[in-house]
């Protein structure tokens, strides 16, 4: 027969687990719409590639994220890049983005390294409250431009589909590090620190003309596809 101390004992193992649960779930949830999408995105490549990520792109409102696309390093294909969109906690589409670059494998980064887009969301917002900066949606862009320059969140500011700057959000600490107004952006090279890719340029006329601006914007910076 089961003492009532053995069933209390019971009862509060049972209850820590509940509580451990949902904890877990709290950090799940708060770890940020970029690491549920590397995690579901990482199912479409084979797993010795799973960690290699080349560029994440993110379209959606001042507070959220609603779609991913991200490229992963894929040595299987001839540019050595794929990229998988996701939306809606699933993968919409696969690409093998073939448009004149090619990927390197030193230029990539474990997703591991970034658990949340929020805090650079946050810091965009203080900065345009601050310096009057008025805008409905936001791009966002994270890569390593090279080995030795830093890595950063760009978060485009958008006011009715218009771009009214970049803010340089450091993705180590959250910190602003610089604003890019759009005239400056736009008159960047391709081997500018805050430009997507030495080469994606080239990217426009082979890749992009069917599979629709968004993406064009997430290889080159610019969107001249569909307007």
């Amino acid at each position: 027969m089961k003492t009532k101390r053995s069933i209390s004992s019971r009862l509060t193992g049972l209850v820590v687990a509940g509580l451990a649960l949902i904890s877990g779930t709290a950090w799940a949830l708060d770890s940020g719409s970029v690491n549920q999408a590397f995690q579901i995105a990482r199912q479409a490549l084979s797993p010795e590639v799973q960690t290699k990520v080349v560029s994440v792109y993110g379209i959606g409102t001042p507070t959220a994220i609603q779609k991913w696309y991200i490229i992963f390093y894929d040595p299987s294909v001839s540019s050595h890049g794929r990229a998988v969109l996701v939306q809606n906690n699933q993968i919409t589409k696969t690409y093998a983005a073939n448009g004149g670059t090619t990927y390197s494998a030193d230029l990539t980064f474990d997703p591991s390294r970034i658990t949340s887009e929020g805090p650079a969301l946050s810091a965009a917002q203080g900065y345009a409250a601050k310096h009057n900066i008025a805008y409905d949606s936001v791009t966002v862009l994270l890569k390593q431009v090279s080995v030795n320059k830093p890595f950063r969140w760009r978060v485009g500011l958008v006011q009715d589909g218009k771009k009214e700057g970049f803010v340089m959000v450091s993705a180590l600490d959250d910190s602003v590090a610089a604003f890019v107004p759009p005239s400056a952006d736009k008159s960047s090279t391709s081997g500018s620190s805050d430009s997507s890719a030495e080469g994606f340029g080239n990217d426009v006329k082979k890749t992009f003309l069917g599979i629709g601006g968004d993406l064009q914007e997430f290889f080159t910076g610019e969107r001249t596809v569909d307007k």
